[in-house]
């Protein structure tokens, strides 16, 4: 099978790494996969190149690239072949994207509540197929030394890297009175109160609640643009409070990436490395025992930052939910309530007490990642949808 991926703008560069570690998974395969950098000066002349030999698919992260036409028609379409997406991020954040007209557009979700939403969504119904596809580890070369030697030596004992966003905006508030501005409210209180509650639950029981009204067709392609407000807003706010509860608590953390400046300045025990790449963070975390995971708004599934911190030999630490207590057992992976964010600076110093216990969770969790969770495991689902499809 031929498959082009595509490389777009990416913060810290991760999704850039993503797609140079798929297309290494899919030659280990046996497949013929070529990277086409769209963020190049040239991009339009290596596309014309590399589609010279008709690919079976093109594949893409965050539907990157989707909307690519020649007089009008779909790129795919007139190669005859699949456009393959994994989303990243909430598809209430990417509507327009979703909606890109063609023949065979495959996309996958990292959450399975995403998945949930996109299936009932009816714009959705003109995917030609959906998925549940977390992402994969990010590796090093070199394999991570696992021993009890290597894991003692390791500096960084509490580290997060990526963005802090500060306190949630509130959008919606700006806009006139009226049931939309009540609804897109009362889906912010719902998921603020409730961290496992999925966008498309609350946007349902926030319509019973304030306009009496079942979640119809008509109602949520209506509602499915503006419903990154709320989400953006629940995402922003549980970060922000689990930090402010770090923070306050005096739990040293060492953190990396943009943002920081306010919350290193409140709170001492704050350590800020710099803004940082994605691959730096791959030597990081061979340096770390534990890794802070925020779940982000995935309720029921998968960040890239588990498994690449698990083959890394870091132990982890996230947010709970079914997806992870359904792929690792407690052995392999610590997990906090985000609805009880007090509790988690005791967890925080309870499992970095014990040296021992942590290190054998991180070796436990590293062998689990490394047998199930790269990029080469993720790699065969997406062939195998291609050939669905096909």
């Amino acid at each position: 099978m031929r498959i082009i991926l595509y490389k777009g703008q990416s913060q810290y560069g991760s999704l850039r790494l993503h797609a140079d570690q798929l297309r290494q998974a899919f030659l280990e395969l046996g497949h013929d996969a070529e990277i086409v950098d769209l963020t190049l000066p040239d991009a339009n002349a290596r596309l014309q190149a590399a589609i010279g030999v008709r690919p079976d698919a093109v594949f893409a992260f965050g539907g990157v690239g989707c909307d690519i036409k020649v007089n009008g028609a779909s790129l795919y379409d007139l190669l005859n072949c699949a456009y393959v997406t994994l989303h990243v991020d909430n598809p209430v954040h990417h509507i327009a994207r979703l909606s890109a007209p063609m023949a065979r557009h495959v996309a996958f979700f990292l959450d399975r509540s995403h998945l949930e939403f996109v299936r009932a969504w009816p714009g959705g119904k003109a995917l030609a197929a959906t998925g549940f596809l977390p992402p994969g580890a990010n590796e090093l070369a070199e394999p991570a030394d696992l021993s009890d030697a290597a894991f003692a030596a390791r500096d960084i004992d509490f580290l997060f890297t990526g963005t802090y966003r500060g306190a949630p905006a509130s959008p919606w508030l700006a806009q006139p009175d009226g049931a939309v501005k009540t609804i897109l409210e009362e889906i912010a209180q719902r998921m603020r109160a409730d961290c496992s509650l999925p966008v498309l639950h609350a946007l349902r029981d926030a319509l019973q609640d304030v306009i009496k009204a079942p979640l119809t067709d008509d109602l949520l392609s209506k509602f499915a643009p503006v419903l990154s407000q709320p989400q953006l807003h629940a995402e922003a706010w549980h970060r922000n409070a689990l930090l402010e509860a770090l923070g306050a608590a005096g739990t040293p953390i060492t953190v990396y990436g943009n943002g920081w400046a306010p919350l290193v300045e409140r709170f001492p025990s704050l350590s800020w490395g710099g803004e940082g790449s994605f691959e730096e963070t791959l030597s990081l975390l061979r340096r770390t025992r534990l890794v802070l995971n925020v779940n982000n708004g995935f309720v029921d599934g998968g960040h890239e930052r588990v498994f690449t911190a698990m083959c890394g030999g870091a132990a982890v630490l996230t947010d709970a939910n079914p997806y992870y207590a359904q792929v690792f057992s407690p052995a392999e992976i610590a997990t906090y309530d985000m609805n009880r964010k007090d509790q988690a600076p005791a967890l925080v110093e309870r499992l970095l007490a014990d040296p021992q216990a942590l290190g054998a969770m991180a070796r436990a969790g590293a062998l689990r990642a490394l047998s199930e969770h790269t990029w080469r495991q993720r790699a065969q689902t997406i062939v195998e949808a291609v050939t669905a499809v096909a």
